[in-house]
């Protein structure tokens, strides 16, 4: 007769599953840094790219801190985040993972002709990103 298998209890505070989670880093993580091959990772299964990467954190700083086996510091760390959080929005939103991807990284009208992905250098700048994704995803272009 088989056995019921129990399963383990989940952390409900801790994301399961896929990176593009709406939150794939927890405030600890965070303040106490991020490890580097963490997000290379999140680059090697095309979650984020080399580009947005590198415009939170210099190409030198962070393939220093992957080749030393260090953690980011907490502001990039939070920066890396924002960009997870914005990029799994726009999935989410538009349902297609690459006009996702492009939206975010071109120049755009409703934010002045900025690219989404550079703004969300700031908290305020991925709050006005997020804000504009869901206008775009319901129909207001303006």
């Amino acid at each position: 007769m088989p056995r019921a298998v129990r399963k383990p209890k989940r952390n409900p505070l801790q994301p399961q599953g896929l990176a593009e989670e709406a939150r794939p880093f927890l405030h600890d993580e965070i303040v106490q840094g991020v490890e580097a091959k963490r997000v290379k990772e999140l680059i090697d299964r095309g979650v984020l790219g080399k580009k947005q990467v590198y415009r939170v954190i210099p190409e030198r700083t962070f393939n220093r801190r992957l080749s030393n086996g260090e953690a980011l510091k907490a502001y990039e760390a939070d920066a890396i985040a924002r960009l997870l959080r914005i990029t799994q929005l726009a999935v989410q939103e538009f349902g297609d993972a690459e006009f996702a991807r492009k939206y975010l990284s071109l120049p755009n009208p409703t934010l002045g002709n900025q690219i989404p992905y550079d703004l969300a250098a700031t908290e305020p700048g991925a709050r006005d990103v997020e804000a504009a994704i869901s206008r775009f995803a319901h129909g207001d272009y303006v």
